[in-house]
């Protein structure tokens, strides 16, 4: 320690006992650190993926409309989306163990308040709380992951984290139909509030003492806000048009536009941005890696609030059967993810990232032609698209973190954050969009309520061409993803 006081670069005292005792972790204590942050992975995509398959249920106990059903899950995004990469920014500045911590503290109040909702906007606006503290871990899991391994086997380590993620995917459906058909909606949120107060009392021990450097620096509030009224203003764009005409929408569009351009803007003026510039300009893996996280999620986070609708409200598959049907697409995405992360240590990210998005894209191409007449036609290529993003998102993951120091790692998980839940936003919003202005008003109003009578053969039609519609979008999607990640540096 002494050898390390008397070097004559200026570093903070803080900087060199933060450094020193990192270098010094056990193995032991490392991977105690990843099962803590791998436990606050788990609960966001577990949530949202949740939330997204209950809709129906939801719908029907609440007496909603798809209109207002659909912010079920949207509120909770909009939230992480918003917010998150100012949290990563926040963590960079005041500490990213205190600010995990409170992210458990967040999500736990909004679950609690979301648990005994009595309508469908207060438990909107519950899940919106939920979602803020889903964004704080979310921003922060990867970065202290990054900063613990991040001499050897952070590939490895980013992979299990990543499989965490998806063990929370994979869970959802299953979990979450077997506890409606037992105990109704609801219980999906008892479910997930004594794991969120176990990963708290957890993160009290094992990050004890894992505290990084503190800066003095300001936050660029403003464009947080900026960002925040950004992501907002697509969800209302995309609401307003599809309830009233996309005519009376472009003017949302406009503010939009003018809220995303004064963002880059304000962030290229700062001192202290939320988003450092340079970094999209001049580091082009980061770029390139951010792009295809955005068009990974923006293709197929809605399958889950797709499929639920299509097995639950035209099939009429129970809540149980529904939800292990869905899991072959987590299942595989969990077995293929830390294959996906030693392969990056190994070999590189940047083909193993590309391999995944063009299976995913296929997929949907494929399901775009066919007409489903059978569970095999659904279970297959589910499972597919879980084998293609599970190669995609670890490799993907590690080649943003590898692709700046480890200052920037809060910053750079608060982008990449950003990307992957923007991306899970437009794509329910886009679902959304897309199914409300295929079927006829009369029956996207009565689909859940029961206020209005619905033809089932007139929503199982509309729904189909909505579904075709959706795989492709979604398949092209994949595809430009393709693209981007072949984009990266081939030193990465």
């Amino acid at each position: 320690m002494a050898g390390l006081q008397n070097n004559d670069v200026n570093i903070p005292h803080k900087c060199i006992i933060a450094v020193f005792h990192l270098e010094s972790l056990r193995p032991t204590k490392r991977y105690l650190i990843l099962l803590t942050t791998s436990l606050g992975a788990f609960l966001a995509p577990f949530t949202s993926s949740a939330l997204s398959f209950a809709v129906p249920e939801i719908g029907y106990a609440l007496k909603a409309n798809f209109y207002q059903i659909i912010w079920v899950p949207q509120s909770f995004l909009i939230a992480l989306a918003s917010v998150i990469l100012l949290m990563g920014r926040l963590s960079d500045s005041v500490g990213r163990v205190r600010v995990y911590r409170y992210g458990f503290v967040f999500f736990i109040l909004g679950i609690i308040l979301a648990a005994f909702s009595l309508n469908i906007f207060i438990l909107s606006a519950s899940l919106f709380i939920a979602g803020i503290g889903a964004a704080i871990l979310g921003a922060n899991s990867t970065a202290i992951i990054s900063q613990v391994f991040e001499d050897r086997g952070r590939g490895r380590a980013l992979g299990i984290n990543v499989m965490s993620v998806y063990l929370g995917l994979t869970l959802a459906p299953v979990l979450s139909g077997l506890l409606i058909m037992i105990a109704g909606w609801r219980s999906i949120l008892y479910f997930t509030l004594p794991v969120s107060i176990t990963g708290l009392i957890i993160s009290l021990i094992t990050l004890k003492g894992l505290e990084t450097v503190k800066k003095e620096e300001k936050l660029d509030l403003v464009g947080g806000m900026l960002f925040a009224t950004f992501i907002f203003s697509i969800v209302i764009f995309l609401t307003v048009g599809e309830i009233y005409g996309w005519s009376q929408a472009i003017s949302i569009a406009l503010i939009a536009i003018i809220l995303l351009i004064s963002f880059f803007l304000r962030e290229r003026a700062v001192a202290n941005p939320l988003m450092d510039m340079k970094l999209l300009t001049h580091n082009r893996t980061f770029l390139a890696s951010n792009m295809t996280a955005f068009f990974n999620y923006m293709s197929t986070f809605s399958i889950v609030f797709v499929f639920s609708i299509y097995l639950q409200v035209i099939d009429h598959y129970s809540s149980g059967l529904s939800g292990i049907l869905l899991i072959s697409e987590p299942i595989f995405m969990v077995i293929f993810s830390p294959v996906s992360g030693i392969l990056s240590d190994k070999y590189g990210s940047r083909e193993i990232a590309a391999i995944g998005m063009g299976l995913i894209g296929l997929t949907f191409i494929f399901l775009y032609f066919i007409t489903i007449k059978s569970i095999i036609e659904i279970v297959v290529p589910l499972s597919v698209i879980g084998i293609g993003f599970g190669l995609f998102s670890a490799a993907n993951t590690s080649s943003v973190m590898g692709s700046v120091n480890n200052k920037q790692y809060g910053t750079a998980s608060g982008t990449l954050g950003t990307m992957r839940f923007t991306g899970q936003l437009i794509s329910v919003a886009i679902a959304g969009t897309i199914l409300s202005t295929s079927i006829s008003k009369k029956v996207i109003l009565g689909i859940f309520n029961g206020i209005e009578p619905i033809s089932e053969i007139s929503l199982g039609k509309d729904f189909q061409a909505a579904f075709r519609i959706i795989m492709l979008i979604s398949g092209i999607i994949s595809l430009i993803g393709v693209y981007t990640s072949l984009m990266k540096d081939k030193r990465k």
